[in-house]
């Protein structure tokens, strides 16, 4: 596990030192054991009841040059398990959820991320499992993002709207770390899945 915390005494900062160090750990993976650890991850996915059961899954779709886990495995499984799915897309600086089947047109957007080109917003009513990118997560269930907060944001709509999806944080092994440094707004997940299983925090 990586400890990493406590160089600054300030959140912003070692925010930022975590994002750097975990960013550099998650790159020196070569491609090929990225690949094999993200069908891995993809395997243990399908296996969780919770996903069995899920009608509507929204996930992200992975960015190559993030070397971030590969999302396209776990497409393929959930599609084959006739699962609707639905994407983020980024407006007016704020996460929606768009509907994605695999093979769809995308576009690079304004962080990088890939989107569908023809965007259908979904009712987010329906969403029952989120699965979210990391850099970092930690055993008491807070993951480091990228630092846009994105993702807090969207939690906390969808929680201040009455609806309340299962949060998993799709991560390699090597990004669990003591702990991961939270401001107030941070919103924890309620577990991960990684090429070794699936970690349960609420």
């Amino acid at each position: 596990m990586v400890m990493l915390m406590g160089r600054y005494g300030n959140i912003p900062e070692e925010k930022s030192s975590m994002r750097a160090v975990m960013k550099k750990r998650r790159h020196a993976l070569p491609l090929p054991a990225r690949l094999e650890m993200s069908d891995f991850i993809a395997g243990h996915a399908v296996l969780m009841q919770e996903i069995h059961d899920a009608r509507q899954i929204h996930l992200y779709l992975s960015i190559e040059d993030h070397a971030e886990v590969l999302t396209a495995p776990v497409i393929e499984r959930l599609e084959a398990l006739g699962k609707s799915l639905c994407v983020p897309v980024v407006s007016e600086g704020d996460l929606m959820t768009a509907a994605y089947r695999k093979g769809e047109v995308l576009k690079p957007a304004d962080y990088g991320q890939p989107e569908p080109e023809s965007v259908t917003v979904i009712d987010e009513t329906q969403i029952d499992v989120i699965l979210m990118p990391l850099l970092a997560f930690d055993r008491r269930g807070y993951r480091l993002g990228y630092g846009k907060g994105f993702y807090d944001r969207f939690l906390q709509r969808l929680s201040s709207r009455g609806i309340f999806p299962l949060r998993l944080g799709l991560a390699f092994s090597m990004q669990m770390v003591e702990q991961v440094p939270i401001d107030t707004w941070d919103e924890p997940m309620h577990g991960v899945i990684h090429e070794h299983g699936f970690v349960r925090f609420t």
